[in-house]
């Protein structure tokens, strides 16, 4: 029940869903409930209550302080808490095994997949503090014009479904060709083999991976990392950098897996920060990121061939 519930927050914290009780959005009531339950099914420790109880307090201390001083070392704290709980160094969290050194396919590494509370709580509030950042900026700078003539209105509607059509072009190429290219380097490498399949765990693994794999990833890289660089990117020419940065470090963060996987994560790494650059929106990104993820999972050896020729 606790990861259902957390699932669920994940889903609606998202600004689609817009749901209050008792003037508190309905995300916030699951993500309570998930911690409850949490505690309850000895997936939280009393340590571990204790430290997302401070973060919780950290998130709103990083959004809602007037004082700008507190404010910033709030959100310093946060963002620092957010990694430590993404990268599983806080204690008190005993995350639900879904799979154990599992051979996928017989010439792959051993596969291991959790259910990780710590890392989707950090997503889920990564989300939220984007989010919220994100809609106080357009509530700040966005002007509707009213318009009155009939013949203006329609022609507005006409304008607006064209553009919707080529805003949504744009980003589905944009994912075709970041899984054409990452595939297409990691089988090019070594990385993977072409190997369909569908492993018994397949609707637990697509689940996981979207939800508190790439919403938590795509939240702390695409709505922290890359929105900070971009706003310390001022010159337009150069804006270019802040996805090639975020993209590199994204790639790093990876060299467990040896250099031919940071080469691989760099060129998806770029594909979800191009994304993000064009949309501004991080849910393309957290697609994108997804499809890739799925692809690789279902068509190639996954992770990756047991032994891979370094670079």
């Amino acid at each position: 029940m606790t990861f259902y519930l957390l699932a669920l927050s994940i889903l609606c914290v998202f600004p689609y869903c817009k749901v209050s009780i008792i003037k508190q959005l309905l995300w916030l009531w699951l993500m309570a409930l998930s911690v409850v339950s949490g505690y309850v099914e000895h997936h939280l420790e009393a340590v571990g209550l204790v430290g997302v109880v401070v973060y919780v307090a950290l998130y709103h201390g990083a959004l809602y302080t007037k004082q700008p001083i507190i404010r910033a070392i709030s959100s310093t704290a946060f963002i620092v808490s957010s990694l430590a709980l993404a990268v599983h160094v806080v204690p008190g969290f005993n995350n639900l095994p879904i799979v154990i050194n599992e051979l996928i396919t017989s010439d792959a590494v051993p596969y291991t997949l959790y259910a990780n509370f710590d890392k989707g709580m950090a997503g889920l509030l990564v989300c939220a503090y984007f989010f919220s950042k994100s809609q106080t900026t357009k509530a700040l700078d966005t002007t509707t014009p009213l318009t009155t003539a009939s013949n203006t209105t329609t022609a507005n509607i006409v304008t607006v479904k064209t553009s919707t059509m080529t805003m949504l072009k744009q980003p589905f190429f944009i994912i075709i060709c970041t899984v054409l290219a990452t595939l297409t380097v990691a089988l090019m490498i070594g990385l993977v083999g072409f190997s369909p399949k569908v492993p018994d765990f397949w609707l637990a693994f697509i689940a996981i991976n979207l939800l508190f794999t790439c919403v938590a990833e795509e939240a702390f890289f695409r709505g922290l990392l890359q929105t900070k660089l971009s706003q310390l990117i001022t010159v337009k020419r150069l804006a270019i950098f802040a996805p090639l940065i975020t993209a590199a470090v994204f790639a790093l963060a990876h060299f467990i897996g040896g250099w031919s996987y940071v080469l691989v994560s760099g060129v998806a790494g770029f594909g979800y920060s191009y994304i993000f650059y064009k949309t501004q929106r991080l849910e393309w990104a957290i697609l994108c990121h997804w499809l890739v993820n799925i692809s690789h999972f279902f068509l190639f050896t996954y992770p990756m061939i047991g032994e891979v020729t370094p670079l």
